[in-house]
C-alpha cells in the first residue's frame, strides 16, 4: 500500500523500497546495527593496524592511541553495546570498514566492490585494469578505498602547485577526486542489490553506489546540508583527514571543476535502478571538436558571437 512519487507519478513501492524508506528514516543512519554473535575477533588485523598507524600520524597526541584494538574500534563506533538488550558487537560500521572479507561476503551478499580502468582498451579487453572481490585481497571498505585512490590520481592532468617555494602535488582536483569516492561509500545503502563501482577512462571518472538520495539535488550541489547514510563510516574517514562533515564536499568538488574550466559534473539518482550516480568530466567545456563543428555549422559569423554565447551553444551541442 506505499505508493513513490517521482517525476512522471505515483507508482506502487516494491517491499525492497519500502525497507529502504524505513531504514532511511532513522537519524541515526544505517550502519550503527550491531551484528550479534560478531567480535572484534572477526576484524582484519592488518587492516585495522593500517588504520591506526595512518591515524596515530595524523593524531600523534591522541588518548585513543592507548588503547587496546577493541577498545579503539568502540571509540571509532566499529563496536557497540545496547545495555537495554544485554548485548555487544561489531556493528555495520565496523564489519564493512575493517572486517575479514569472507563475513562481509556472507552479510552483504548482494553487494559487490568494482573499480575498472578503461583506457587503451580493446574489443577483445574491456578494461586495462581491475579491482573486485576476486580473492587477492581482503575486501572491505578500508582496503577498497586505499587500493583504488592512487589509481584514480594518477595521470590527473593536473599542473602542480608551489606553496612556500615548495612544490605541492595534491591540487584540488585531487582533493576533490578522494571527496568524490568518500561520498559514494558514506551514502552508499549495502542492504540492497548494488555494486560499488567506479569507472575510469580517459576524460572521466565514474562513482555509482546503491541507493538513493536523500536529500534535493539543489540542496547538494548548494551545499550546507549533509545527510549521510553511514556515519560512522564517516567518521572513521574524517579521522584520518578524508571527508567534509559539514556537506561542503559537493561545492568542494564543482570549485575544483570550476577552477579546471571543466564540464560541470553531472550527478543523477536512477530511481529503477536503485542507483546514484555522478560522473566527472576531465574535459574542457568547450572542446576544441566542439568548436570546430559550431564554426561548420555558423560559418563566419560564429566569430562575431560573444563568451556566453559561444557557451550556451557548446552546451547545447555536448548535451
Amino acid at each position: 500500500g506505499t505508493y513513490k512519487r517521482n517525476s512522471e507519478g505515483d507508482y506502487k513501492s516494491t517491499e525492497e523500497e519500502v525497507k529502504a524508506m524505513i531504514r532511511d528514516a532513522s537519524e541515526e543512519g544505517n550502519d550503527g546495527v550491531i551484528l550479534e554473535d560478531y567480535t572484534v575477533k572477526d576484524l582484519d588485523e592488518d587492516t585495522i593496524k593500517k588504520y591506526r598507524n595512518r591515524f596515530s600520524s595524523r593524531n600523534p597526541d591522541h588518548p585513543w592511541n592507548a588503547l587496546d584494538t577493541e577498545e579503539f574500534i568502540e571509540m571509532l563506533g566499529g563496536i557497540k553495546e545496547d545495555r537495554r538488550r544485554k548485548i555487544k558487537g561489531v556493528t555495520v560500521a565496523g564489519m564493512l570498514m575493517f572486517g575479514k572479507g569472507l563475513y562481509i561476503r556472507d552479510l552483504f551478499a548482494k553487494i559487490n566492490f568494482d573499480f575498472r580502468e578503461e583506457i587503451d582498451v580493446s574489443s577483445d579487453q574491456r578494461w586495462s585494469d581491475r579491482v573486485t572481490i576476486d580473492g587477492t585481497w581482503e575486501n572491505n571498505i578500508y582496503n577498497f578505498y586505499f587500493t583504488v585512490i592512487n589509481k584514480l590520481t594518477s595521470n590527473v592532468k593536473v599542473p602542480f602547485r608551489l606553496e612556500n617555494l615548495e612544490r605541492k602535488d595534491d591540487t584540488l582536483v585531487h582533493q576533490a577526486i578522494r571527496e568524490a569516492f568518500v561520498n559514494q561509500i558514506i551514502h552508499a545503502d549495502f542492504n540492497i542489490q548494488g555494486t560499488l563501482k567506479i569507472i575510469k577512462t580517459k576524460d572521466s571518472l565514474e562513482f555509482t553506489n546503491p541507493g538513493s538520495l536523500k536529500i534535493d539535488l539543489e540542496s547538494i550541489f548548494k551545499g550546507g546540508n549533509s545527510k549521510s547514510r553511514n556515519p560512522r563510516i564517516q567518521k572513521m574517514f574524517s579521522l584520518i583527514g578524508l571527508g567534509e562533515g559539514a556537506g561542503s564536499g559537493f561545492p568542494k568538488i564543482l570549485s575544483a571543476w570550476n577552477e579546471q574550466n571543466w564540464r560541470t559534473p553531472e550527478l543523477k539518482e536512477e530511481a529503477n535502478l536503485s542507483q546514484v550516480s555522478l560522473k566527472l568530466w576531465m574535459i574542457s567545456m568547450l572542446p576544441e571538436e566542439c568548436l570546430e563543428s559550431l564554426k561548420n555549422i555558423f560559418g563566419k559569423p560564429f566569430n562575431s558571437f560573444n563568451k556566453y554565447e559561444v557557451l550556451i551553444l557548446a552546451t547545447a551541442y555536448l548535451e
